[in-house]
């Protein structure tokens, strides 16, 4: 049988790994781009591109591509009550100009693998990826029927589907069950450039959201942050037929497809990041905000990391050993403080009879406000959220 040989392969073609194969090629490697699945194809997810995204979308030089389909949002709105229902600008004065933009991964997924491929990749869609198995100081990717495949490095972007790692003994155990859900509607009523979080009538810590992809479409879902007993599927139907704010913009509304569920990686650690051979990046590696449940900032800036440290360890005598240290330290700088200090902030934070004391809090405070679109939505250090006057306004 014979096998195919690449420098690079990187297993999962979402944001993660579309990046990294992105960058590795660019770099001059021969890298391969493996999925179970054909593009486009459909992906369980909010849709919304922060500006963090944005800004690595923008280094990638696709962000003008994404603006082409997306639609842009301008500000937040935070919802406890109908009394407790207010709009926050996502652009703060003397700060620069901020916006969310919302693509059904649908459209973003195939965009970033074309962009892949137009850099290199080679791209070979309908392959389950069994198990990766050293071999003569290189990696062999064995497919579920099919031919294998020899690299030297494999990189994991399995998203929150842990098989592989537990195959091959990169995570030990099921890590704890976060979970969401999502619906799209068409002549939804009440829409406009901001994207709305509401958190009345929602399991804790978790949240609602309504986000607009459309002047009169949207992305409807819930997500909960812990090992709810209720499936989100379940619980976002009953939000739909129950919730008084979702009734009312809903009411001669379409439902475009079914109700989706997925999980979701916040259990982030730098002790997660590969061993030998083998990187994992994006939510494979629990990159996940613990707070917002957003993913993709972080995909995409997990899979630069990555990236970086094969190419400037590529030629280095240490090998695997000085990419897979440059590749951790990297992870640290970027993560570990802030993904500990947003769990803190969901302990704390996210429980009933606080949320809606916060929520008022920050409809009156100009400094509150600053601080939630900094920390959750920016690069802003979440130290911030527990600074005395942070703690003293809230509390």
């Amino acid at each position: 049988m014979s096998t195919r040989h690449y420098d690079v392969a990187v297993i999962g073609a979402g944001p993660a790994g579309a990046t990294a194969a992105y960058f590795l090629a660019r770099g001059g490697l021969r890298v391969v781009l493996l999925d179970k699945f054909d593009f486009p194809r459909d992906k369980t997810c909010g849709d919304g591109l922060t500006p963090r995204a944005l800004e690595m979308l923008d280094a990638m030089g696709v962000l003008p591509q994404v603006e082409q389909h997306a639609y842009p949002c301008s500000a937040l709105t935070l919802r406890s009550s109908d009394e407790v229902t207010y709009r926050m600008e996502l652009t703060i004065p003397n700060d620069p100009p901020r916006r969310i933009l919302i693509l059904p991964r649908f459209r973003l997924d195939d965009i970033l693998r074309q962009y892949a491929i137009e850099a290199g990749a080679q791209f070979i869609p309908h392959v389950k990826v069994e198990n990766i198995v050293k071999d003569n100081g290189r990696v062999r990717l064995w497919f579920e029927g099919g031919q294998p495949l020899d690299c030297a490095l494999a990189v994991i972007a399995t998203g929150a589907n842990t098989g592989l790692l537990r195959k091959t003994g990169l995570l030990k155990q099921t890590p704890p069950s976060n979970l969401a859900a999502r619906a799209y509607f068409e002549n939804v009523e009440g829409l406009d450039d901001t994207i709305l979080l509401f958190f009345d009538g929602v399991e804790y810590p978790g949240y609602g959201w309504v986000f607009p992809t459309a002047p009169n479409a949207a992305n409807i879902g819930c997500g909960v942050f812990f090992g709810s007993h209720t499936p989100q599927p379940t619980y976002l139907r009953h939000l739909l037929q129950h919730h008084p704010y979702l009734q009312r913009i809903l009411r001669n509304a379409r439902q475009v497809g079914p109700i989706k569920g997925h999980p979701l990686r916040t259990d982030f650690s730098t002790f997660m990041s590969g061993k030998d051979q083998v990187l994992v990046i994006g939510e494979a590696l629990g990159l996940v905000n613990p707070i917002t449940g957003e993913g993709i900032d972080y995909a995409l800036e997990s899979a630069k990391l990555a990236a970086d440290a094969i190419l400037s360890g590529w030629h280095s005598e240490a090998g695997p050993t000085a990419i897979h240290k440059n590749y951790r330290t990297a992870l640290g700088r970027n993560f570990s403080s802030s993904f500990a200090l947003y769990r803190l902030a969901q302990q704390l934070f996210f429980r009933d009879g606080i949320v809606d004391k916060c929520l008022r809090r920050i409809q009156h405070s100009p400094y509150l406000q600053r601080v939630v679109i900094h920390s959750c939505f920016d690069r802003g250090n979440p130290i911030s959220i527990f600074s005395p006057r942070t703690l003293w306004e809230v509390l």
